[in-house]
This record gives structure tokens, C-alpha cells and sequence, in this order.
């Protein structure tokens, strides 16, 4: 695994050099869009709609729309000069609890490795992180951007996670259900709680496969076989006709159909099928 980012972190006084490794990738099939009469690949051009011309690369300007039709032009040097300066130390502001950060406000993670020294104090603050339960929140920057970030342990090492800005997540309260909102009667909570403890087992991530993906690529070889496959392979979810409006009635129902899928005896925790996830 190859590192993309290399440089410190500062507690403090205290510096930690790191290096930086993409956690994750997407996997996706990529298409090309072709022209339909003589199957070649199709290119875009920039096109003026008041000129009624297509307009070259270096003729296109940045601009604010004002509203209106009007603009505010910016240019590239001028947009340079607000770019952070080259920096290659992460800030760490200030220590949250980690179960305090909302999954949401997360946007990408990386890998945080040791670098070539300073192993002991890479170790301490995996350590102190993982035993304290708490979050390194700062800034770094990356790829020419300044981001808001954070550092947090899991059990098996450190994590950076880039994080969105408080005005790019959409308030939420105005939808309800949240926790200030009443409960429920204990009998449907207590019968809820007892389905999710019923279906709870621990996260395997190869349980779960992309089956689009999978059904896509069966199409591109199938097509390069010359033969259709028969439909995705997986299992469609049986159609419910019956009306759900007890609930009560509808989580008994939901433990029943656990209990006699896993065959799971009183305390003990079995794996769901796929039906009843």
C-alpha cells in the first residue's frame, strides 16, 4: 500500500510524524457513452449558448453567478492566492468523545501509519486515544484544501477521517423521531428491543457482497459470451399483501419468523438469513 501523504501531527508542543493511506476504494463498472450509428466514443465540447459557438479551453473564465444574468469574474490567481500554503502538519484543536462525532459529519478515512520514526510516541497516542475514548479534532491540509479532520483510534491502529463542516450538514430536528421525542409504550420498545438482540450478530463485512456489481459483471461477460444470464442472483424479498398496522402483532410475527429460520434457542445468538434481515 502506497502512502499519498506524508508529514505531523501536532499535539501541543508534541509532533507525531504519520503517514497517510487511502482506507477505501470504490468498486463500480465504468461506462463509456458511444455514438449509437457507428458505436465510437462520444467528446463533449464547451459551447456558448448566447455566441451559438463552441468555445476553446482557454477562452473559459470562473465566474459567481449574481442572479439575474449578472456575474462576478474571478481569476485564477486571484483564487490561488486564498489557497492554504503547502503544510504538511495536522493541528490537532481540541480532544472530543468519540461517541460524540455524528457518523454523518464523517466524509472519507484514511489509514494512519507509523513512519520511519518516532514509533513510541505513534504507539502512545494509538493508546492513550484507544483507552480514553476520544477523538483528535484540527485541521490539515490536503491535496491543496484545507480540511476539517479528525484522528481516532480503533483496536487495530489510528484513523483520520476528514469531516464536513457544521454548515454543510442539514439540520435534522425538524423531521422528528429524534431522542427528545416521547417513547413508546415499554411493552413495543421491550418487544423491539428483543428482535434487534435476536437478529444481532457480529459485523462481517464479506457477509455482504455487492450483488449489483456482481449482476453487472455477469451481463459484460454474458454479453461477451453472446448469451443472456438469467436474472440477478439474488433473492427477492417475498411480496407482503397484509397490511402492518399493529405493530405489536407485526414484531411477534418478526421473532416468530427469526426463531424458526435460525432455530434459535433462548439466549442464543444465531445469524438471521438474508429473508429476515
Amino acid at each position: 500500500m502506497q502512502a499519498f501523504w506524508k508529514g505531523t501531527v501536532q499535539i501541543a508542543k508534541l509532533q507525531i510524524p504519520i503517514k497517510l493511506y487511502a482506507a477505501t476504494e470504490e468498486k463500480t463498472v465504468s461506462f463509456k457513452q458511444v455514438h449509437g450509428a457507428c458505436g465510437h466514443g462520444i467528446t463533449y465540447q464547451k459551447y456558448c449558448s448566447h455566441c451559438e459557438t463552441a468555445v476553446e479551453p482557454q477562452d473559459v473564465r470562473k465566474a459567481y453567478e449574481l442572479g439575474g444574468g449578472k456575474y462576478v469574474e474571478l481569476e485564477e490567481d486571484e483564487l490561488s492566492a486564498l489557497a492554504p500554503a503547502s503544510d504538511k502538519t495536522f493541528y490537532v484543536e481540541h480532544f472530543v468523545r468519540t461517541a460524540d462525532i455524528e457518523p454523518y459529519y464523517m466524509k472519507r478515512h484514511y489509514f494512519v501509519g507509523m513512519d520511519e520514526v518516532g514509533g513510541q510516541a505513534f504507539r502512545v497516542l494509538h493508546g492513550g486515544l484507544y483507552k480514553l475514548k476520544r477523538t483528535g479534532i484540527g485541521y490539515l491540509t490536503l491535496r491543496s484544501v484545507r480540511q476539517l479532520a479528525a484522528v481516532w483510534a480503533t483496536k487495530d491502529g489510528l484513523m483520520l477521517t476528514t469531516l464536513h463542516y457544521a454548515d454543510e450538514v442539514r439540520p435534522a430536528r425538524a423531521l422528528g423521531g429524534g431522542a427528545t421525542e416521547p417513547l413508546p409504550n415499554a411493552a413495543l420498545t421491550d418487544a423491539f428491543s428483543e428482535l434487534v438482540a435476536g437478529m444481532t450478530v457480529p459485523f462481517e463485512p464479506n457477509d455482504y457482497p455487492n450483488v449489483h456489481l456482481e449482476s453487472v459483471r455477469r451481463l459484460i461477460d454474458a454479453k461477451i459470451a453472446r448469451q443472456i444470464p438469467n436474472g440477478p442472483g439474488h433473492r427477492q424479498p417475498a411480496a407482503n399483501t397484509e397490511h402492518l398496522g399493529d405493530w405489536m402483532s407485526a414484531l411477534e410475527r418478526s421473532l416468530a419468523e427469526i426463531g424458526q429460520e435460525t432455530g434459535a434457542k433462548p439466549g442464543k445468538k444465531t445469524k438471521p438469513t438474508r429473508a429476515a434481515k
